[in-house]
């Protein structure tokens, strides 16, 4: 009797987290706020095109840029990149649709040194699918996605609690703004994040200028990173490594087209990277992606040197505005509509 009675207990806690977590995702951080709306994408069994990636897509590339170049119908383009997007996610990601999408042609994924080495994204990433990222049965059986997830029965357990006590992926977001003053004087803005960041999802697919709340933030020349260090993103990182070779081997298999996008970061990003020799990693990515394209199915695209002195491009150090956005569009219709159109006369 007293088990019964602890069941339907658990059971109830459970269902009241389900239905008022959300209440509270508005306290959360921006990555947190656009990765709880994300959960709810609309996946059309039509898909032509699918773009994957993290917020350097969210904030740099929109789905209309991607349907005009591909000349498809808006709701043909799947658009599901995540901030804080790891290679083990875009795996996991490439092959649930796979399975879902019978009419999918072509891949768009950037790749960069956040995704290629081990650093603190890499860390926030695991921490984000366990808070929200939804659960598939291929995160266990795929190696390579398992080692990155569930490295141990620890890491399983904790997956499996919060996908009933939801309020667990919330607790580090919430604790904080009891003794954080950064956290209680943001909370005004992560408020208006949440609201901008939903309708996005609603009338965008989630396409949004990054932590822009009607306005379009701009970077300036003057401002001062004293802190701004890159050298962690010159490390490899092995799994990352592991993962990226696993999907492009079936992307193959697959017989899919692919663009492979190295979006630019800011001019004071860019130079950093280079001063600590922290590209070498993606580039070698890059040139062995370019080098083994026998079919003639990928295009890989490099714009790290692109807008070195354009600073009224970027939202901040990592992200493109609405200006820089544009500017990239125009450079990837003069440079995909041709190869487009002459892919599809061939075909």
């Amino acid at each position: 009797m007293k088990v019964r009675f602890l069941f339907i207990i658990l059971v109830g806690i459970s269902i009241v987290m389900h239905l008022t977590y959300g209440k509270f995702i508005s306290y959360c951080d921006t990555t947190s706020i656009y990765w709880y709306y994300a959960k709810n994408r609309n996946w059309n069994q039509k898909t032509k095109i699918l773009v994957l990636g993290d917020s350097q897509i969210v904030s740099g590339i929109s789905p209309e840029t991607i349907a005009e170049i591909e000349n498809v119908n808006l709701s043909e383009v799947l658009y599901i990149p995540l901030p804080s997007q790891q290679p083990e996610g875009i795996l996991s990601d490439t092959l649930k649709s796979i399975h879902r999408l019978p009419y999918l042609r072509k891949v768009y994924v950037n790749i960069s040194p956040l995704n290629t080495s081990k650093n603190s994204i890499t860390d926030a990433h695991k921490q984000l699918y366990y808070s929200f990222g939804n659960f598939d049965f291929l995160q266990i059986t795929e190696p390579l996605i398992r080692k990155a997830y569930f490295g141990n029965l620890t890491d399983i357990s904790w997956k499996l609690v919060i996908q009933i006590f939801p309020y667990f992926a919330l607790s580090s977001n919430l604790n904080r703004i009891f003794y954080d003053p950064i956290v209680q004087s943001d909370l005004s803005r992560r408020s208006l994040e949440s609201e901008f960041i939903k309708e996005s999802m609603e009338k965008k697919s989630g396409a949004w200028i990054w932590k822009s709340t009607g306005d379009d933030p701009t970077l300036q020349e003057s401002d001062n990173f004293q802190n701004l260090d890159t050298s962690i993103l010159a490390g490899k990182r092995e799994l990352s490594i592991q993962l990226w070779n696993q999907m492009f081997k079936i992307l193959d298999y697959q017989n899919l087209d692919v663009v492979v996008l190295r979006i630019p970061f800011s001019p004071k990003m860019e130079n950093n990277l280079k001063e600590k020799n922290a590209n070498l990693i993606t580039d070698s990515v890059l040139e062995f992606l370019h080098n083994s394209n026998l079919q003639n199915k990928r295009v890989v695209l490099d714009f790290k040197n692109e807008f070195l002195k354009e600073y009224s491009y970027f939202a901040d150090l990592t992200h493109l505005n609405q200006k820089g956005r544009d500017a990239l569009a125009k450079i990837l219709k003069r440079l995909l509509l041709d190869h487009t159109n002459t892919s599809a006369k061939s075909m």
